[in-house]
């Protein structure tokens, strides 16, 4: 039970930590999408192409520097240094590839320029990155998201005081890498301080050099690129084919999946010492199953309604981003993408699985596959579809990678049954909803509700609906027996 009262606290703390700077961001999102679809388009395209290059630069190395420090922690020195040795390689490498490919590509000069001071943060971000893995190890990321909290504010208000002075996106852009740095001056102290032992290894003892990880970390480093890729390609095809505009359509449409991914991918991350324990026992694969079942079924209940709580809010949500009548497309895109969060989340518990079981080789045959998916139907979908092309393709590759994860897991010996989770879960919310939406149009036609959006005449027949929904949605999973009483027992142990 220790375990689970560790996942639970630290998820906690680290969606705290990165929530903060997601609703600071996205106040600094609804300037940027006031500069119409062209600004949003290059905005877009820098932040893609920079998180490209930064899960290039981290090697895949995150969750095995976590891995590796929880069964060593005597080697928490070498093991950093190694890590740290193999990102800034790479980063530095990756900023000469950056530099070559602005400059043959094409891109109009205020692009490139975009694009070359937001990758600047790359080398920042990955030794961040590198602090947070050694501070998750400890079990200390309350440290992690102080320094997220700081970063964040950094970020919120540089960029608007400089956008209030007229600097534009130029302005947000600097702001991005200044914050990063600023997130290092308060990680590095405390990972310093309050992990270890910080001591270099004497003869005979066992250490880990930078060419060891780096061939440990390869199967990691090929999938989490090609994975990479296969998620963040779509901004810059469309760039490429179509424009700054249809770029811009498709940036505010995705953006939400991107800020709601935060949820399945912290979880995960608290989750993976836990798992990291278990999967150094052979002998553990009950303990792993019970875990993971646990996990998959606990985050579908919370995600699938969040996912069903966006398809049906999208009109509102993307008119308070931005009411500029060139994002209405926007709106479509963002009901089709939204459905790759529940998917997403199950690809997440599935992907630490695979580690804890040391079967990372797996993810290159993933990765490529979901790879050669995406870009062989974007490039097929966005010129006769455009941005809803490109939002279908995302859809179709995460769908193959999580039937992929799912096969590898249970062919390794885990026993993840699915059913009460996918079928009971997912039941119960679409009849909560569907109930609760033909009761309003019946009853109270003149809230405007329909099969696929709330009501938006007033706050509070939005909330009144929401909140009904909910309560038949929980009476629901409880009649069912999605969710039982020792899952309450354990709900319990977890806030404790």
């Amino acid at each position: 039970m220790k375990a689970t009262r560790f996942v639970a606290k630290n998820t906690a703390l680290l969606t705290f930590g990165l929530f903060v700077g997601r609703i600071l961001a996205l106040f600094v999102f609804r300037r940027i999408a006031d500069t119409g679809a062209e600004g949003t388009g290059m905005w877009g395209t820098a932040v893609d192409i920079t998180a490209i290059l930064t899960v290039v630069a981290n090697f895949g190395l995150g969750t095995l520097i976590t891995r590796e420090i929880v069964r060593r922690a005597e080697m928490t020195l070498s093991i950093f240094l190694a890590a740290l040795r193999i990102r800034v390689t790479l980063a530095l490498a990756c900023y000469g590839v950056l530099i070559a490919y602005v400059f043959l590509s094409g891109f109009d000069e205020p692009t490139r320029i975009a694009v070359m001071i937001m990758a600047l943060g790359v080398i920042l971000e990955t030794t961040g990155m590198t602090c947070d893995a050694v501070l998750q190890a400890h079990e200390k990321v309350q440290f992690q998201t102080g320094s997220q909290v700081v970063s964040a504010i950094v970020y919120f208000g540089l960029s608007w005081i400089w956008l209030d002075m007229g600097y534009g996106l130029m302005g947000v852009i600097w702001a991005n890498v200044i914050s990063r740095t600023a997130r290092l001056s308060v990680i590095i102290p405390l990972m310093l301080k309050h992990t270890g032992p910080w001591k270099k290894p004497v003869a005979g003892d066992y250490s880990i050099k930078a060419r060891q990880l780096a061939r440990m970390g390869l199967p990691l480093f090929l999938s989490t690129t090609f994975g990479i890729i296969s998620y963040k390609i779509d901004t810059v095809m469309l760039f490429e084919m179509l424009g700054k505009t249809a770029a811009g359509i498709y940036t505010l449409g995705h953006r939400a999946l991107d800020v709601l991914l935060i949820i399945p991918s912290l979880f995960a991350t608290a989750l993976f010492p836990s798992l990291a324990r278990y999967g150094s026992d052979t002998a553990a694969n009950a303990d792993i199953s019970r875990m993971g079942e646990r996990a998959l079924r606990y985050l579908h209940l919370a995600i699938f309604p969040l996912a069903m709580l966006c398809l049906v809010s999208a009109k509102p949500v993307i008119e308070w981003v931005s009411k500029e009548p060139g994002f209405e497309p926007s709106i479509l895109v963002f009901q089709v993408v939204i459905w790759g969060l529940p998917i997403q989340a199950a690809n997440h518990i599935y992907n630490r699985l695979l580690i804890s079981m040391g079967k990372e080789d797996l993810f290159i045959r993933i990765s490529v596959a979901a790879m050669v998916t995406n870009v062989g139907l974007n490039l097929i979908l966005i010129p006769k579809f455009q941005w809803f092309g490109a939002a279908a393709t995302t859809l179709i590759s995460l769908s193959l990678s999580m039937l992929m994860h799912r096969y590898y897991v249970v062919k390794g010996g885990i026993k993840l049954p699915w059913q009460r989770m996918a079928i009971g879960g997912t039941t119960a919310m679409l009849v909560a909803w569907f109930a609760v939406s033909l009761l309003i149009q019946k009853l109270l036609p003149q809230w405007g509700c329909s099969w696929v959006s709330l009501p938006t005449v007033s706050w509070f027949a939005y909330l009144a609906t929401v909140l009904l929904t909910g309560l038949l949605y929980s009476a629901l999973i409880f009649a069912t027996g999605v969710l039982r009483k020792k899952d309450l027992s354990l709900l319990k142990e977890l806030r404790g």
